[in-house]
């Protein structure tokens, strides 16, 4: 790592050491193959751990020296961080968490008594499904972050733990949940029978075989119950027709034609209702051309929900050109019969018979 770039040659450090016990206190020994992704877990835990906590202020690399000991397999570890910026040091900037501040959220060095880490939240929360969230009760400074979250799970006994909420940050990304299990590798792979973690050779914590399923169970659990997602509507512009007359002023859906189908909107937001009530009710094949909101369903099973948002034309049934309102036919009366005037011709007298 170049040193200008670090702004500190040295950089902080934190040690904290990991011992892996198996069951033949005469064997010190570990496998390879077990060994390597714990190994490598560390690296990552620490590293995501610190890119999710400080973002770009800062980057760290551990380092790692290892020695046997009487019963177990031991290793040390030194986190290294240094500062991006030259200007900054970590005790100027508050928003940096050091390397003993990570350390301690992970849960492999001594915390402040009664602060639960991430693998104290783990142990906990098994593979329960977290309900809710919320700031705590804990009291804290005026201005200041909230210190602590309350987090309960779906059921059982001792349901709610309070956890810091970088420890909650690192709980819900899963690169880090993979690289706490790639270090539990050795016991899962059955190299050892718990690991404990030390700082200054004073045991901080132990995990045993019962411990690491709990662990797993949780990494590989869902952190919360997702409700399902409304689909967001979509807005369009649609031409309705009337299919059934609405008399009643207060109804909030209508029945339309849209296409080829016939669907139920909602036009409760709209004047459609009270503008058809003015002008004397609705009337089928009425023509409204508007805004409208279609949402796909939420469920297989569902239905598409219709809302009308906004009127841009209306047309009555009347005035729509090629749909004329039918008119009732006529009678034909029949006609009458001409009948031809003749002139009367009136009979010729003979010449009177005088006597």
């Amino acid at each position: 790592m170049d040193e200008a770039e670090d702004g500190s040659a040295k950089g902080a450090r934190q040690a904290f050491q990991v011992a892996y016990h198996g069951d033949d206190p005469d064997d010190h020994t570990i496998d390879v193959e077990a060994l390597v992704p714990a190994l490598r877990g560390f690296d990552r835990l620490v590293r995501e751990s610190n890119a999710i906590l400080n973002g770009d202020r800062s980057r760290v690399r551990v380092v790692v020296a290892s020695n046997f000991e009487h019963k177990c397999f031991h290793i040390n570890f030194d986190v290294i961080q240094h500062a991006i910026e030259v200007t900054k040091t970590f005790l100027q900037d508050d928003y940096v968490k050091t390397a003993k501040n990570i350390l301690q959220l992970i849960g492999v060095i001594r915390s402040v008594a009664g602060n639960s880490s991430l693998l104290d939240y783990l142990k906990w929360k098994k593979n329960n499904q977290v309900e809710t969230i919320k700031p705590s009760e804990v009291p804290r400074t005026a201005d200041g972050p909230q210190t602590q979250v309350t987090i309960q799970i779906v059921g059982g006994e001792h349901n709610t733990i309070n956890v810091h909420p970088d420890v909650l940050k690192l709980a819900e990304n899963p690169r880090v949940l993979n690289a706490v299990k790639d270090t539990l590798a050795p016991i899962e792979m059955h190299e050892a029978a718990r690991v404990e973690f030390r700082d200054d050779a004073k045991l901080v914590s132990s995990i045993d075989k019962a411990d690491v399923r709990d662990i797993v169970l949780a990494a590989d659990a869902p952190n919360t119950i997702k409700e399902p997602e409304e689909p967001p509507p979509e807005t369009v512009v649609a031409t309705l027709f009337v299919y059934s007359p609405v008399f009643d002023e207060k109804a909030e859906r209508w029945r339309f034609v849209y296409g080829d189908k016939h669907i139920y909107a909602d036009i409760s937001e709209t004047s459609i209702g009270s503008d058809a009530w003015t002008r004397g009710g609705s009337f089928r094949d009425d023509r409204y051309r508007v805004r409208m909101e279609v949402t796909p369903p939420a469920t297989p099973n569902g239905d598409i929900h219709y809302k009308v948002v906004e009127v841009l034309e209306f047309t009555s049934a009347s005035q729509q050109p090629g749909l004329p309102l039918p008119v009732p036919k006529q009678r034909k009366r029949p006609a009458r019969k001409k009948i031809k005037k003749t002139a009367r011709t009136k009979p010729k007298r003979g010449p009177n018979k005088r006597s």
